[in-house]
């Protein structure tokens, strides 16, 4: 659509440019040769539609020269129009290539993005669901906590143990895991649990941070419960 425009306003152009010109010079000719060359151009440029069907021509190589040259000759600066016109419909076609292009890469970038985060999402509801079902698995009282015994038996449980290793946690890490886990009351809540796994789920600089986190708010609570007995 935007080519036709640029085209038509062009082929306009071109009537009072070239076509005019050329119908004036036709009809004060003499010379047989010049009547001649000028009567085989009329056809190809006599006519909105005809000028617009020679530009295309032009626009796409296809043999123009040839009469550029005949119209040349009775009008010498004639080749600046075709050539502008060429300038300009081939810019034109190459920006609109290029915001196609560019169009094309930002939707395939935006729908990676939504998949990335729909992938995310669904990624994070499994782990959830494994843990609350790990959790389940290891609240053997039915109580909605788990206490020291109730953690350490999960490590033993061949089943369970297989899936704290799919969590990267090795037997041997037990306690350690139990005392970061808890909050000091001797049991880990569901809350407690899935938070502190979510957090150290994944590489081992998470579980490093973690249990520097962990060990921070015990000494802090260690602190405010010395400060509180000195104060009281």
């Amino acid at each position: 659509v935007v080519i036709f425009f640029v085209t038509y306003g062009f082929a306009i152009f071109g009537i009072k440019l070239i076509v005019e010109p050329l119908q004036e010079l036709r009809a004060h000719a003499t010379d047989p040769e010049d009547i001649r060359r000028m009567d085989s151009l009329m056809p190809i440029l006599d006519g909105l539609d005809k000028l617009m069907f020679t530009l295309v021509q032009v626009l796409c190589g296809d043999s123009f020269h040839a009469f550029v040259r005949d119209i040349m000759y009775y009008l010498p600066m004639s080749w600046l129009y075709f050539y502008s016109y060429v300038a300009v419909a081939c810019l034109v076609l190459m920006n609109l290539v290029t915001a196609i292009i560019v169009e094309h890469a930002m939707e395939t970038s935006r729908n990676d993005n939504e998949q990335q985060l729909q992938d995310k999402i669904s990624k994070q509801r499994k782990e959830v669901k494994e843990l609350k079902r790990l959790f389940e698995m290891m609240d053997t009282d039915g109580s909605g906590t788990l206490n020291w015994d109730e953690f350490k038996e999960s490590f033993g449980e061949p089943q369970m143990r297989n899936k704290w290793r799919l969590l990267d946690f090795q037997p041997d890490e037990c306690k350690e895991l139990f005392r970061l886990l808890d909050d000091g009351d001797g049991e880990i809540e569901t809350g407690e649990f899935f938070e502190g796994l979510g957090k150290m789920k994944g590489p081992a600089q998470a579980k490093d941070i973690f249990r520097l986190q962990k060990g921070l708010d015990k000494l802090q609570q260690r602190v405010d419960e010395a400060m509180g007995h000195g104060c009281s």
